[in-house]
Formats: structure tokens, sequence, C-alpha cells
């Protein structure tokens, strides 16, 4: 992976980080020897395994939290104002699904998952901003997906909330970009991961088959193109968001 100097020593926090892409997105910024702070809400063995293998292990520190709890993301926020006094990339990829049709769908699943990939996006950009504003170039990454452009079955919760967190994007991007916070996204297509090995065979192949590349994606391909955004070298990139599909899309 290409080293962006700038990056090293950097204060990076990444919430979801227990997850196959939240993994690859710790690991991408430790190996750029930035100081990682890695938010997951339950399960940290992975995250364990990442923090003894890695090189740079030593900089990755795992918090536990609810992104649904206010008191709880007060509490990460002062934890970091105590370690660190400055925060200086935010990667929200907390994210979850509750797949059904609409006509089977709850309300209470639609609510689920738009409180969590969406609203907990807005609870800790808020309670973050003093910890961002207080470093030298801070930039955000929300994560996305492809579903929030094109349409996914099933997935009518996930794809309102992921089309929201775009506008979001956009419009935190235009008023944070005069207090020097860049603010950008990531929409994935379907990428290699446990949840993606627990779809449908025959969807998969079909999604594949529509795929310009014939494959999909990988974790470290999302997380190689979060690191890029953060960097130096992206820095009059704001309010965009980068899709990362192989070119399904664009079919």
């Amino acid at each position: 992976m290409y080293q962006y100097n700038d990056l090293k020593e950097k204060s990076v926090l990444v919430t979801g980080a227990s997850g196959d892409i939240g993994l690859a997105i710790c690991a991408k910024f430790l190996d750029q020897d930035c100081n990682v702070y890695a938010l997951y809400k339950s399960n940290a063995t992975q995250l364990a395994e990442l923090k003894e293998t890695h090189p740079a292990g030593n900089k990755l520190s795992c918090i536990q939290g609810d992104l649904a709890d206010p008191q709880s993301v007060a509490a990460l926020c002062a934890h970091l104002t105590e370690a660190t006094g400055k925060l200086d990339v935010l990667v929200n990829n907390a994210w979850i699904v509750k797949d059904n049709l609409f006509t089977s769908m709850s309300f209470e699943d639609f609510s689920q998952v738009v409180d969590t990939n969406l609203f907990s996006v807005f609870r800790l950009t808020k309670e973050a901003l003093m910890l961002l504003r207080s470093a030298e170039s801070p930039a955000i990454v929300n994560v996305a997906s492809i579903a929030a452009i094109i349409p996914s079955v099933g997935q009518m919760n996930y794809s309102a909330s992921k089309g929201a967190i775009l506008g979001l994007t956009r419009t935190l991007a235009a008023e944070l970009a005069p207090y020097g916070v860049r603010v950008n996204a990531v929409a994935p297509g379907m990428i290699e991961s446990k949840m993606v090995k627990k779809v449908s065979r025959t969807v998969v192949r079909s999604v594949t088959s529509s795929i310009p590349l014939r494959r999909l994606g990988k974790c470290d391909e999302v997380a190689n193109a979060i690191v890029y955004l953060c960097s130096s070298a992206s820095s009059y990139i704001i309010g965009q968001t980068i899709v990362i599909d192989g070119g399904l899309v664009m079919r």
C-alpha cells in the first residue's frame, strides 16, 4: 500500500471496527503508523488478534461502546479528549442489516437499522466535532453503500439509511469545509465478507455476473480508498462519494 507520510502518528477513530471492513480499515491505518481507536459493540476477538499480530499493533486501542446510547458516545469522546486531545480522522463505519420485503418489514426492523446506520453518525460526529476541529487537517469518511444509489430489493431500511448518509455527507461537507474539516463518503458494492457469505449463492453469482470486473470486491480495496480520502493526497476533495463496486453501478 502507498505510504501517506502526512498520516503518521495521526489519531483515527473507526466505528464498526470488529466487522470485516472495519478490521481492514483499522489495519490500513496501522500500516500508515496511525494511532487507531477501534470502536466495537460486542465482539473484540478479531480486533484482539489484529492488535497481537500487526507490526504496529501497539498503536491499536480497542474500545467497547454503543452508538445508540448518547451517554456511551459522550464517554467515548471524553476518553479520546483525555487520551489524545484531538481527532484527525473519523470513519463512520457502524451498520447493521435487517433484510425483508417491504410488505413483511416491521417498523422495529426499519427503525433499528436507521438508528444504527444513520442516527449514530449524527450522534458521534456531533459529539466528536470539537476533537476534530482541534486537529490540523481533519477528515471524516462516512461508509455508505451502492444500495443508496441503485435498488436493493429486500433492503428498504438499509437503502434508506445509506441514501440519507450521502445527503448528510454533502451538507456536512459544505458546513464544515470553512472550518477545515473535510467530509466525504465511500459506497462499497458487494464485498467479500462474512455477511456476504450469508447471502444466497445464486444471488451472489447473479450480482457477480453483472459486475464488469467479474468479481466481488475486497475489504482492503474499501479501506485503501478511505485512507486516501483521509490523506493530503485528497486535500481538495470534499462532499464526494467514491463508489467501490467494480463498475456495477455504471451498468
